[in-house]
């Protein structure tokens, strides 16, 4: 090679033990003598290992399969770099074939050589000597439109050769049109000569120059998978708040898509199905994190949420248009900012309603999400003016927003702003937990108070009556329930019986079952009359049942067997399984002019006054079918235990309170008219 037609830049390598180190500092550059011939590579100064085709090779666009030819004469083609692509050198906006040529000397008896090639946009042929020894992509007229390529090694010599010889390379580039405005065709770094095991090393350095590159994307993935994770472990142990369950998938969707983008950058991939998984993978994550922040703040659905909700939908269908060439690059980045508008402002308003509601969580969050949607936008900005191809301006103008600082790893503003947001869901979600957590422990106290006193309000035992065989049976649902019942003894032989059932669980209805049974006691004191006792426990609680109700049906058997009933709209008794008809009237609570009619009847010796709530007509088997009325009346001259424990086997989904009185003999005058304490009563339910 004539010393005037280029300058030789030489690279030695240590010994294979000290390759790995050696390959991180020793990289080769040819430069160029005179800008008008193109650069030769040169393997034979001190036979160099490897060698980086770094300079300036010859060019052309257009196409035509007679350039691969060794012998073809380039010498008036244009030179262009071999590290930048086409865009950067005066071509900008040109999509289709171009040709690239330059020139290899190898030694004499040298091993055998492989050639790198670290990436080129979009697909490409490689010609030895006019001899196509590698291709990435299908090429005109088979072109796969919009296939993606990572690093690839290609043999360029086989076996040690005893003569030296120079090696003609020309590389056939096909750019897709639809990026020709946004990325560069050709190739983006030079490649590299090099025996094999050497080339082998230089792939694994570039490999792992990618993973650093990636370094914030895998943090980000490793942030999503553990909180995926930790919050779908939370929906298993409280299956009632949704909140975990719709984050735990948007974080499971969202890493998933960085996972996809992580395979792209190592693997070769094809636009279309990497676009439709990845995109599906982004819209799954968004439209979760939407439900996540509907649940979280209680929010209900509005024309914007909607609205965003359409909006999800084209993004995904965005790839048709894309790789049929209908659209260019601008029109999508564009199209794909201004259906995402929606869905930005949806997210953004979520939190901000509720943080005008003074939520505190809503205050924490609004903040990170206003910048992340802030920061996605003005990305997709870029992108669309970029790829316009109407500007100066390119990927260095907006360095500062795409690579932010380089330590300890490369990252950008997006990846600031997103791990904002997920660092301020963890802490939400953990005050959000710790409140809960606090709420149970108060619950658990307020319970177990309430358990006492309903303790208290129940005895062990059944009064024993003269003339009379009473049983009450109470099983509850849960520890604190709504029913009630009472078995007071009057002066005269009698016996006075009530029972209830207050509407709701939980502490509001023990509370109001403690109230009930406290004015019934009161009232027996007064009055024996069922109906004067019902409408006085209807004043009683109009101010006091909070848009509930409560049933109630209270009775007197006198020591003759005369039986006086008034009801309020709970179930009516049986007299040996038969239903008494009763007068009837309105739940307590509800009217203040209700008025409770007696009916009264005879019970005859031996017969059976069955009295239940509605724990046992309504207790459900496995099918969803309910015990129903058919059935208790059945049941209904059996025991108190042998009723309840029935409704129990098929299904109890509620409180079962069972009272049987039998009426034995005629009663004597008790010697003692005082007036008892009461003896039995029955709360319950959750």
């Amino acid at each position: 090679m004539a010393s005037n037609s280029c300058q030789h830049v030489k690279a030695v390598f240590p010994p294979k033990s000290n390759r790995l180190k050696a390959i991180l500092v020793a990289v080769v550059s040819l430069a160029v003598i005179r800008p008008t011939t193109a650069q030769i590579f040169d393997f034979k100064n001190d036979q160099p290992q490897i060698v980086e085709l770094n300079g300036l090779w010859r060019f052309h666009t257009g196409d035509d399969l007679r350039w691969s030819y060794p012998d073809f004469d380039d010498s008036g083609w244009p030179l262009l770099r071999s590290d930048q692509p086409w865009t950067a050198q005066g071509y900008r906006g040109y999509g289709g074939v171009a040709w690239y040529r330059f020139k290899i000397l190898v030694p004499e008896s040298h091993k055998p050589l492989q050639l790198y090639i670290p990436a080129f946009t979009t697909n490409y042929q490689i010609f030895a000597d006019g001899k196509l020894i590698g291709a990435f992509g299908g090429m005109p007229p088979n072109q796969r439109v919009g296939e993606l390529g990572g690093d690839h090694i290609y043999l360029l010599s086989g076996d040690s050769e005893n003569s030296a010889r120079r090696i003609s390379i020309a590389i056939r580039v096909w750019h897709w049109p639809f990026w020709a405005t946004s990325y560069g065709g050709g190739p983006g770094l030079a490649p590299f000569v090099g025996e094999a095991d050497l080339v082998r090393d230089k792939n694994a350095y570039f490999d792992l120059q990618t993973f650093w590159s990636d370094a914030d994307r895998n943090i980000l993935v490793l942030v999503y998978m553990l909180a995926s994770l930790a919050s779908l472990a939370l929906f298993l142990l409280r299956r009632t708040e949704r909140e975990y369950l719709w984050f735990g998938l948007s974080e499971l969707f969202t890493g998933a898509e960085l996972v996809v983008q992580d395979y792209h950058d190592f693997y070769d991939t094809w636009f279309h199905p990497f676009q439709l998984i990845a995109g599906s993978l982004r819209i799954a994550g968004v439209f979760f994190f939407i439900l996540f922040l509907l649940t979280l703040f209680s929010t209900r659905r509005n024309w914007l949420y909607w609205t965003a909700m359409a909006a999800l939908v084209p993004q995904i269908l965005l790839g048709v248009p894309i790789a049929e060439g209908w659209i260019s690059a601008s029109t999508m980045f564009a199209t794909a900012g201004l259906l995402l508008l929606p869905v930005y402002a949806c997210m953004m308003m979520i939190p901000s309603l509720a943080a005008k509601r003074r939520v505190p969580d809503a205050q924490w969050l609004l903040p990170p999400v206003v910048l992340s949607c802030a920061a996605n936008s003005f990305g997709f900005i870029i992108d669309a003016i970029i790829s316009s191809g109407r500007t100066p301006l390119t990927r260095d103008s907006f360095n500062w927003f795409s690579n932010l600082s380089d330590w300890p790893f490369p990252f950008s503003v997006r990846d600031v702003a997103n791990l904002l947001v997920q660092l301020s869901i963890l802490l939400i979600l953990l005050r959000r937990y710790a409140r809960t957590r606090r709420d149970e422990q108060r619950m658990t106290t307020e319970f177990e108070s309430a358990r006492v006193v309903q303790s208290v309000l129940i005895p062990s035992g059944t009064p024993e009556i003269p003339g009379f065989s009473i049983a009450g049976v109470y099983k509850p649902a849960t520890q604190v329930g709504g029913d009630l019942f009472q078995i007071i003894p009057n002066g005269n032989g009698g016996v006075l019986v009530a029972i209830g059932d207050v509407s709701g669980k939980g502490m509001p209805a023990a509370m109001t079952v403690s109230l009930l049974v406290g004015t019934i006691r009161t009232l027996a004191h007064y009055t024996q009359s069922p109906g004067e006792i019902l409408s006085a426990m209807n004043d009683r609680m109009l101010t006091r049942s909070a848009g509930g109700f409560t049933t109630c049906l209270a009775l007197r058997v006198d020591s003759d067997g005369t039986l006086t009933v008034a009801n309020a709209g709970h179930i009516a008794p049986y007299v040996n399984g038969t239903e008494l008809p009763l007068e009837n009237g309105l739940p307590l609570g509800l009217d203040a002019g209700s008025t409770y009619l007696e009916s009264t009847f005879r019970l005859a010796l031996a017969e059976q006054l069955t009295l239940m709530t509605d724990g046992v007509v309504e207790a459900r088997d496995r099918t969803g079918e309910l015990y129903g009325f058919d059935r208790a009346a059945v049941i209904a001259s059996g025991s108190a235990e042998s009723i309840a424990r029935a409704a129990q086997e098929f299904g109890q989904e509620d409180d079962i309170t069972v009272v049987t009185l039998v009426r034995l003999c005629v009663a004597e005058e008790a010697a003692d008219t005082r007036l008892p304490t009461p003896l039995l009563s029955a709360l319950p339910e959750t």
